[in-house]
């Protein structure tokens, strides 16, 4: 079984703009990196796309508590071939009590095998304690897998981690995972540990069970499913380039899901800027600490320190007092937002100041400025459309306040200003709305227009990334959105897309077609946009120097 390299979403922007720098206060940056120091015995993280638990538990239904994961990852581009694999027993909150650990399953998680699949297709076993099965203790168990390769696996490879566990059924568990399927990723689910192995080892698609509503975050009955896998890759053979720990909420990835993610299993636009293979600057491969929902103030706070446990355990046990990270990147803060421009910042000092005093008061660290949140009366179809209130308006208002501060703080070595790379030149109050991104036309019409008739494949331009949200005048003024979740090329310049939302609508002949922007959250008059969508990801992070990433580096 090998690994898929899968399809890069490195697209072109529609629209050109105009890159803008940093704020000239935003500190200095270095011409050229200084040479790394290389440490072949320091276990440093070494995939790209890994993800704590987190989210909701499921229940092991009666024919299916055997379960199987098979996800894929990108290495560093440096040779590694010595991996240390951690796997936890609890899950953090997402939403207003994030990132607290207390998303927990009501028993232990059994782990019957684990394989490293190296991008030839052969398969490593990963051993726990030289052991192949690990009981993971619900709420505070961590095991650690190990494997060591016969060779280096190859810089930059993608290579996978097929996980088999089991629990009773009734149980529940907790996953992080939602298996991408434009990379081969599988999510199995059977009666007893023959037959999941019978089904891994034929490769085919996912359980029905665990494949439904593809690509779509909710709640444990509307959500893809979250598989079960590992917490971390750690592995030996760093070459010295910064390993940066991102205090992080949802604006680092889950602005994307799983039909977006690039060969290399990266998603958002902080760790699609952190793992692109800068020819001067490198690509990094940083330990992201938060999930969807966290909170400066509620991090590495009350039940909010297992993560953090086991992060130093790595350090004490198997790194000789060595931390798995070099510096920190602080892109969290926007979900602390309050009124006060002082209590808001504030909460984001406060955990800046926490890990400094966990970690040392020379701890390297990096401040990021907030983005803006819109509302819309047209789904941020136009910018026109587009209302931001005083508290957001990072020109004028709270946002601007807070920004300022976190720009002029002394806690931070050096600040990377988003910011402008975020909003549009056109107003620097706002983001982008679908009116930037003009993809052409619809081609020809999708289903049989009677209006009756469901459809879910329509053809468009084949430069439309897969993983995109779409949306096109289906009849004249009318407008609506479909989300890309698989791709078929047709070589002529068209492409077949299969799409989320499966509906009859009627759509005329040749329709105008814009990439969507921004999410819409909530809907009640006016809608709500947080976090952008594939477009506008892809133009923040143009928009993003390289030559930034100078600022993790210590002075």
């Amino acid at each position: 079984m090998s690994a898929p390299f899968g399809r890069s979403l490195s697209v072109p922007l529609q629209t050109p703009v105009r890159r803008r720098m940093q704020n000239p206060t935003a500190r200095r940056t270095i011409a050229r990196p200084p040479p790394w120091v290389p440490d072949a015995n320091r276990y440093m993280p070494a995939a790209t796309g890994t993800r704590w638990p987190s989210g909701f538990t499921q229940t092991y239904a009666a024919g299916l508590n055997y379960q199987c994961s098979k996800l894929f990852f990108g290495s560093p581009d440096y040779p590694t071939n010595d991996f240390l694999i951690p796997f936890v027993g609890f899950g953090c909150t997402e939403g207003s009590l994030a990132p607290q650990e207390t998303v927990l399953p009501n028993g232990d998680i059994l782990i019957d095998e684990v394989f490293f699949i190296h991008p030839n297709g052969t398969e490593y076993p990963v051993l726990f304690g030289g052991n192949a099965v690990a009981t993971i203790t619900l709420s505070t168990g961590i095991v650690y897998g190990q494997v060591t390769l016969p060779s280096d696996l190859p810089a930059w490879s993608v290579f996978g981690i097929r996980t088999v566990w089991h629990g009773t059924v009734g149980n529940t568990y907790i996953g992080g995972y939602r298996c991408q399927r434009h990379r081969g990723e599988k999510y199995w689910a059977a009666t007893d540990l023959a037959s999941v192995r019978a089904l891994a080892l034929a490769n085919g698609a996912s359980t029905p069970d665990r494949d439904t509503f593809y690509n779509t975050v909710g709640n444990a009955s509307n959500s893809q499913p979250l598989a079960y896998g590992p917490a971390l890759v750690l592995a030996k053979g760093w070459d010295g380039r910064p390993v940066p720990m991102v205090l992080a909420d949802s604006l680092v990835e889950r602005q994307e899901i799983a039909a977006s993610a690039t060969a290399r299993r990266v998603m958002g636009t902080i760790l699609r800027w952190l793992d692109e293979r800068d020819s001067e600057w490198g690509s990094y491969i940083p330990l992201v600490m938060g999930v969807p929902g966290s909170k400066s103030k509620q991090e590495l706070a009350t039940s909010a320190t297992k993560r953090w446990a086991l992060i130093d355990a790595v350090k004490t046990t198997y790194n000789g007092g060595k931390d798995i990270w070099t510096c920190v990147l602080d892109q969290s803060g926007r979900n602390d937002n309050n009124a006060t421009a002082a209590t808001w910042v504030g909460d984001k000092f406060g955990l800046v100041d926490r890990v400094k005093t966990r970690y040392g008061a020379g701890t390297h660290v990096v401040g990021m400025t907030l983005w803006p949140t819109m509302t819309s009366t047209d789904n941020a179809r136009t910018a026109a459309a587009y209302t931001v209130s005083a508290l957001w308006n990072g020109v004028s208002g709270t946002l601007k306040a807070v920004n300022d501060l976190i720009m002029a703080s002394s806690r931070y070595a050096q600040i990377m200003d988003v910011f402008p790379a975020f909003v549009t030149d056109a107003d620097p109050t706002k983001a982008p709305a679908s009116d930037l991104f003009p993809l052409g036309n619809v081609i020809g019409h999708p289903g049989n227009q009677d209006g009756v008739t469901t459809w879910d494949t329509m053809k468009l331009p084949a430069s439309v990334p897969l993983g995109a949200v779409v949306v096109f005048e289906y009849q004249p003024g009318l407008w609506t959105p479909r989300t890309l979740i698989e791709r078929t090329d047709n070589g002529d310049g068209t492409a077949d897309y299969k799409v989320a939302e499966v509906f009859a609508t009627n759509v005329q002949d040749n329709a105008t077609l814009l990439g969507k922007a921004m999410n819409l959250e909530t809907g009640s008059g006016t809608t709500t946009h947080v976090h952008p969508l594939l477009h506008t990801v892809l133009r923040t992070f143009s928009r993003m120097p390289q030559s930034w990433k100078s600022k993790l580096y210590p002075s």
